[in-house]
Formats: C-alpha cells, sequence, structure tokens
C-alpha cells in the first residue's frame, strides 16, 4: 500500500506490513525510529512495574505462572533493547528485513504484556 498522502509517516497495510518507503529509511529517520523503540521498550517496561507492583500488593499466593511470564516479558525486552542499539549500523540492503524481525517482536510483546494484564485483572483485586 502506498502512501499516498504526501506526509512521512508510518502507514501499514491492512495485514499491519510497514510501506516499502518506511522500511528503508534515511539515516537520521533510522535514529527516530530506534528513539520510537526504545520509548515503547521504555512503556512496556513501566507497565510490567506496575503489574509486578500490583501482584505483590494483592498478598495473593498463588502468583508462581503469572510471576514467569512477567520474567520472561523482561528477558525478551531487555534482548530488545540490546538489539535496539544496533539498528542504526545495520546496512541498508539488511535493514527492511530488521525493520520487519523489530515489528514483528514489538508486536508479539505488547500482545504478550497485554495478556499478561488481562490475566492478572481476573485473579487480582482492584
Amino acid at each position: 500500500m502506498a502512501n499516498t498522502n504526501g506526509n512521512n509517516k508510518k502507514k501499514a497495510d491492512p495485514d499491519g506490513a510497514a510501506c516499502a518507503e518506511e522500511q528503508n529509511p534515511p539515516r537520521q529517520n533510522r535514529e527516530e525510529y530506534v528513539a520510537g523503540v526504545l520509548q515503547q521498550i521504555g512503556d512496556f517496561e513501566e507497565k510490567l512495574d506496575e503489574l509486578e507492583a500490583d501482584m505483590e500488593s494483592s498478598g495473593w499466593d498463588d502468583i508462581s505462572d503469572y510471576r514467569g511470564q512477567l520474567d520472561d516479558l523482561r528477558l525478551k525486552l531487555k534482548g530488545l533493547r540490546s538489539r535496539s542499539e544496533e539498528l542504526e549500523a545495520v546496512p541498508d540492503p539488511s535493514w527492511p528485513g530488521v525493520y520487519e524481525e523489530m515489528e514483528e517482536s514489538l508486536v508479539d510483546v505488547a500482545g504478550s504484556v497485554a495478556a499478561l494484564a488481562a490475566g492478572l485483572s481476573l485473579v487480582l483485586p482492584e
């Protein structure tokens, strides 16, 4: 799907794939992309901190399954943070694949964080 409205904002087709012009941005846009990725990672980490605080303050004894999910998500975020630091140095020919991989990872983590929050909302007191 082409970006026909004349701006350079990210556009996605109905399947969620980014437009070709966004998959190989100029170097300065890569810096902005990396900053955006790091912001998303920070937001996810903040949400996990909130969920962890809710779990600990609830007094609920059977949180081991959720603790494991939380720990797994923290490891994924650590890996994403590490990978994001390498994004600016990715050679142009490799950028579309690396970009797509990072986007898929962010979507995966977002879904996992939402699922954990939803699961906890069913068992933790408000």
